[in-house]
């Protein structure tokens, strides 16, 4: 691993059968296990470079936005290709307690169980929608949503891209000098998309916005790529059928990544006050427009707001949620982000100035983000700072994207001091020339910059493969599973089982029963009582390791396997030494 090298054995693969997979087969199958992961990054920028200036050169000949829009959607498909082809295991599976967690929520709705509660039985889900998404698409396929998990990521970066393009569409057709005209809205795209993330952010306080949000939160970056079609929704209202459309899906939006949502509502709220406050004619209008779809989006999303307090209490103060004391807060949005911070300033500007209700939207959400980013100051002091990285992300995205349109604007005055008029093709591939060295895939180098690519290199080990096959595989779908907390995570994520209590997620209410039940399960004292409780829960297996069996003085594995009430049903490991054990529970009175 050090010189970068797989040290897995040789195999073949397939792609749709993940647990079939040899170690050495990567997402589509493809032996990997000589690769030189280094020497492969190296070529990739090298490559990515040369494919992009032709890319442009070609466009000269074209001349259709159409192409750069592809380019930008390519050139994100090289960036998720080059990052997930020399991995042995989903990525961040394992490196990221979130991310095995997230894989968790949606295998346990595509085994059949509800998608409002998550992989620890009883508790609400806080994200329903991603994992009635994905257990979909699967088609209610444990193994299959394994093997297509990774493509997620590629579906919503180019989603959001998409999203972009079409949302920012004004009505009819644009020409090439006109706002929102596609070659613009191209540009925004990939700026969006491409330059929204720097090479030194991985040494920062937030890291890479890109492999943060897709990469690693595909689920988060649902409501990028809906949070276009809501702002196209809102600017296209013309009376309460526009109002409860654009309603319906602010509320959509809430279901997918509620923090989007309510980002969105801010900077809605400052497009009211904003045009009031400027006196324009239509400041009433837009007042009961944005009063009408917040208040239609919190109608239909109240729900769901209960779910989130009850079965996750973000409320509740903690010194951990406070910003960094190494963290120059009110400057990782602006001065960190150098020239895109200025570029994107001045495409905000020329937005609003365009005086179209889209341009004013667009300005209003720049402008609440960054109200919404200061506004964490005083959550820091309160110890409710919550979730701050994925505000930072939310702007950078922003940011970004003004930044394409203030790119489009220079573009076409400078084109003004030209010799000769310059196609709009001309100018569009001059403003991608010059990003081109600072969009993603020219720097991107995961092994340097990425930790869970490291940490996602080798394979899912044996101890972790074999339990959870056998709970996926070998057991029924509503089954709930006992014992080892930690373990649990991956009972979740790869066995698509839920269980009784996890470690990564909020203590539920009824906490004691849960361990108490467990406590009586491994030492197999009051059976008629404990059979009782696990039927109530649902428990059918119990999961031991040796760090489980220290928690419980005086049981042991030996011990267990002569008992008469639970069965032995698989063994991984040296019983001497690390093990994984699964035990049935035997029914009553058999």
């Amino acid at each position: 691993m050090g010189k970068g090298r797989h040290s897995s054995r040789p195999g073949r693969g397939n792609l749709l059968e993940y647990d079939y997979r040899p170690m050495a087969a990567n997402m589509l199958g493809l032996d990997v296990a000589s690769l030189d992961v280094a020497a492969f990054l190296a070529t990739a920028r090298v490559l990515y470079a040369v494919l992009g200036v032709a890319w442009l050169a070609v466009l000269l000949k074209i001349r259709k936005p159409w192409w750069l829009l592809l380019g930008a959607l390519a050139a994100n498909a090289w960036a998720w290709g080059v990052t997930n082809y020399p991995l042995l295991r989903l990525y961040a599976l394992g490196p990221s307690r979130d991310r095995v967690s997230n894989v968790a929520l949606c295998q346990v709705v595509a085994a059949g169980n509800s998608p409002l509660h998550t992989w620890q039985v009883g508790q609400l889900h806080f994200e329903p929608f991603w994992g009635l998404l994905v257990a979909a698409v699967s088609g209610w396929s444990p193994d299959r949503l394994l093997a297509l998990y990774p493509f997620f990521a590629l579906a919503t970066a180019a989603g959001f891209a998409l999203s972009l393009y079409v949302g920012l569409r004004p009505p009819g057709s644009a020409r090439s000098d006109e706002a929102w005209s596609a070659w613009e809205r191209a540009l925004v795209a990939g700026f969006a998309t491409l330059l929204s993330s720097a090479p030194l952010d991985f040494s920062s306080t937030y890291r890479v916005p890109w492999s943060m949000t897709f990469l690693l939160k595909p689920n988060h970056a649902v409501g990028l790529v809906l949070f276009p079609l809501v702002l196209r929704a809102f600017v296209s209202i013309r009376g309460w059928r526009g109002r409860v459309g654009a309603g319906l899906l602010l509320h959509l939006m809430g279901w997918a990544f509620i923090l989007h949502m309510a980002y969105t509502a801010v900077g809605l709220a400052v497009f009211a006050a904003w045009s009031m406050l400027d006196r324009r004619a239509e400041a009433r209008r837009d007042a009961r427009d944005v009063l009408a779809v917040i208040g239609i989006n919190a109608l239909i999303v109240s729900p769901y707001i209960v779910m989130l307090l009850v079965g996750y209490p973000f409320l509740v103060k903690s010194p951990f949620q406070t910003i960094s004391a190494v963290s120059p807060h009110l400057l990782e949005t602006t001065t960190r982000s150098g020239w895109l911070f200025a570029l994107g300033l001045w495409g905000t500007a020329v937005a609003y100035r365009r005086g179209d209700r889209l341009g004013r939207v667009w300005a209003a959400q720049v402008a609440g983000a960054f109200l919404v980013w200061v506004s964490y100051l005083a959550l820091s002091a309160l110890q409710m700072a919550r979730e701050r990285d994925e505000v930072f992300h939310w702007l950078r995205f922003l940011t970004a994207a003004s930044a394409g349109i203030g790119a489009w604007d220079l573009a076409m005055r400078a084109a003004r001091w030209a010799p000769r008029p310059l196609p709009a093709a001309a100018r569009a591939a001059a403003v991608a020339l010059l990003a081109l060295p600072f969009t993603l895939p020219y720097w991107w180098d995961p092994f340097r910059m990425d930790s869970y690519f490291a940490g996602s290199l080798p394979p899912i080990p044996e101890w972790i493969r074999g339990p959870t096959k056998f709970l996926r595989q070998g057991t029924e779908p509503r089954a709930v599973v006992a014992g080892d907390h930690d373990f649990a995570r991956w009972v979740g994520a790869l066995g698509a089982r839920r269980v009784l209590l996890g470690d990564h997620l909020h203590s539920p209410a009824d906490r004691p029963r849960r361990e108490a039940l467990e406590h009586q399960l491994v030492t197999g004292a009051e059976t008629g009582a404990s059979w009782s409780a696990a039927v109530a829960y649902g428990v059918r297996y119990l999961v031991v390791t040796p760090a489980f069996l220290r928690q419980h003085p005086g049981a042991t594995l030996p011990a267990l396997q002569r008992r008469s009430d639970i069965r032995q049903a698989h063994l991984t490991g040296d019983p001497a030494a690390g093990f994984v054990a699964v035990f049935e529970i035997v029914p009553k009175g058999r």
